[in-house]
């Protein structure tokens, strides 16, 4: 994990590690950036591919990628594996530079230059229109040049006016490089300290969000279609329902027929107990207790007699109905 630390001066925090990546024209001035940068002699000579530079300044880790020089004049003159290599350069120093420098040469205050600003522009925004918020500009001025004459440049609006001036060729370039680096540090605490992502990785990461977000709406979209509605469990329940009414009259039936019993039966005990009554009055007051007892237990068994042939005559009359309709 990269760490940010407090300047000594006690301004912006500065990362423990850097990585910049340096584009311009074809020629000797990215060189030039690049030994002041690093503050070293020696390069590759390789100038068709990117090269990776590593040293250690200040005790923090310093990556400089330097991407094969563009043709001046047009994007159209630039070969394709020179655009190519543009585009890889931000791919060098993984997971991405926090700064990239558009290197702008300046020789002399009369030097008209507009035509080379509008191909740096068409060749920095290979790396799609998201880089100019990591972008410094910076003028590589000759000798005897102090200021460069092309400050209100459109390109400077694209980066939001972020600029800085080198004289590469005297030897108060040191100073100018730590005012570089602070231009850089602040640049990093605008961004976050979020370093910018290559277009493949970025486009990578939208299109899986984009997926998610897709599926996401297809779900709250068809989410009915997902889980049908049982058209047959509906009807399942309907039927359910039909037999369950149909069902009622044969469940009620035994309520019935208890109902009645019981309304039977002590209607049957009272009329024994008063025949049983009036039958023993002959023989007193104890043969009238004993007539009501007699009536009372003939009374019930008679009633329940009858209500054992009423039971049975009521249940097979309507165990015959749901049939005869059926038919």
């Amino acid at each position: 994990m990269i760490m940010a630390t407090k300047s000594p001066q006690g301004g912006c925090s500065v990362q423990s590690e850097l990585r910049i990546v340096i584009l311009g024209n074809s020629g000797e001035d990215n060189d030039e950036v690049v030994k002041k940068v690093l503050n070293r002699e020696n390069l590759s000579e390789e100038k068709d591919l990117c090269r990776l530079y590593k040293s250690e300044q200040a005790g923090r880790r310093i990556s400089v990628v330097e991407a094969p020089g563009w043709e001046k004049h047009s994007i159209q003159e630039t070969p394709e594996n020179i655009k190519e290599e543009v585009v890889r350069s931000v791919s060098c120093c993984p997971p991405g530079p926090h700064a990239l420098l558009l290197v702008i040469p300046v020789k002399t205050l009369s030097e008209e230059l507009s035509t080379e600003m509008k191909a740096a522009h068409a060749h920095m925004e290979l790396l799609s229109e998201r880089v100019w918020k990591h972008t410094i500009v910076l003028f590589a001025c000759g000798e005897g040049v102090e200021e460069p004459a092309i400050k209100e440049h459109k390109i400077l609006d694209k980066c939001g006016g972020r600029s800085h001036v080198l004289q590469t060729s005297t030897c108060e370039s040191s100073t100018q490089i730590s005012e570089l680096f602070k231009k850089i540090d602040n640049l990093v605490e605008e961004n976050c300290r979020e370093a910018f992502i290559p277009q493949a990785y970025y486009e990578i990461q939208l299109k899986s969000k984009e997926a998610s977000g897709a599926t996401e709406i297809r779900q709250r979209r068809h989410g009915s279609l997902d889980s049908p509605p049982n058209y047959n469990s509906d009807k399942a329940d309907s039927e359910k329902k039909e037999s369950i009414e149909t069902a009622k009259p044969s469940e009620d039936m035994p309520k019935i027929t208890m109902d009645v019993k019981q309304v039977v039966v002590i209607l049957m005990g009272v009329f024994g107990a008063l025949i049983g009554a009036v039958a023993g009055a002959e023989n007193g007051v104890s043969g009238s207790c004993s007539g009501i007892v007699f009536g009372i237990i003939v009374g019930v068994l008679l009633a329940s007699f009858i209500m054992y042939i009423y039971t049975r005559i009521y249940s097979r009359a309507y165990s015959k109905q749901p049939a005869q309709s059926a038919s």
